[in-house]
């Protein structure tokens, strides 16, 4: 979740955070403005526009909330300049990913380390150690710090964080070092607490399901070295909302993945 705020003040235009890929742009046109929001990521956004205003009147009623596609400039919203002097105040919250997207429940999910060896669930759905709110249907998986990680499905990689070193409370959470890649039906898949320069994929760079993409690691909140997997969508501009999936494993489809079991990793073909 992502805040930035944009000032108008007597006709003189300030932005701010415009170097980011999620950037409000004003156009003033005669008496009117027109205020559009700018998504340069490779993902869309769930997004929250709110005004402060004097003379000016919205054609939209505020706050707005918003998805915006991937790479796309929307119009938000227009104001009509009351008075020769007005001010706009402008702020944005937004979210990765879509409310709108529909994930194929279909779909069998491939373990996400090499094919043949088997790990251990130590965290599972509902796990009442961080299991909850956007991570509800998360999964971790116990690894040695190094194992390989291959990707469950393919897509497109959006996010990675690489430079993580620290570990333990949760102090450190934003220490965890990860990589988020992208599904055709609009879903989000993220493998996190990487090591330290584990990541071995780019932004932008498109992935099949099996193909390795990095190591396991022991960065962020954790108790110790794991891969911690989720697949999720947006929710709202402030939160995203996981969701339960399939795994093939030797022993069949694991609908639910049982605390302190191991499950083997098979190659099956995308449905």
């Amino acid at each position: 979740m992502k805040k930035y705020i944009v000032l108008i003040l007597l006709n003189i235009i300030i932005l701010q955070a415009n170097t980011n890929k999620v950037y409000i742009k004003n156009e003033k046109n005669g008496l009117q403005i027109n205020t559009y929001i700018i998504n340069r990521n490779l993902f869309d956004i769930t997004l929250l526009y709110k005004a402060k205003t004097k003379n000016l009147v919205s054609s939209n009623t505020l706050p707005i909330q918003k998805v915006i596609k991937a790479k796309t400039k929307k119009l938000i919203t227009t104001f009509y300049i009351k008075q020769k002097k007005f001010s706009l105040r402008s702020s944005y919250t937004y979210t990765i990913g879509s409310k709108y997207s529909i994930h194929n429940d279909k779909y069998l999910y491939r373990l996400p380390y090499k094919l043949g060896t088997s790990k251990l669930v130590t965290q599972s759905f509902n796990g009442k150690f961080s299991h909850f709110g956007n991570s509800k249907y998360a999964v971790d998986f116990a690894m040695k710090i190094g194992t390989k990680i291959y990707a469950s499905r393919d897509g497109i990689v959006i996010m990675t964080k690489n430079n993580g070193s620290k570990s333990g409370s949760k102090k450190y959470i934003k220490e965890a070092n990860f990589i988020t890649i992208k599904h055709k039906d609009g879903t989000y898949a993220k493998y996190a607490h990487l090591k330290k320069g584990g990541v071995r994929v780019k932004v932008g760079q498109k992935v099949k399901r099996g193909q390795f993409i990095g190591f396991s690691g022991n960065t962020g909140y954790t108790k110790g070295p794991h891969l911690h997997f989720v697949v999720f969508k947006g929710k709202s501009y402030n939160s995203r909302q996981s969701i339960p999936i399939k795994f093939i494993s030797a022993s069949g489809i694991v609908y639910k993945p049982i605390r302190f079991k191991k499950y083997k990793a098979v190659k099956w073909n995308k449905i």
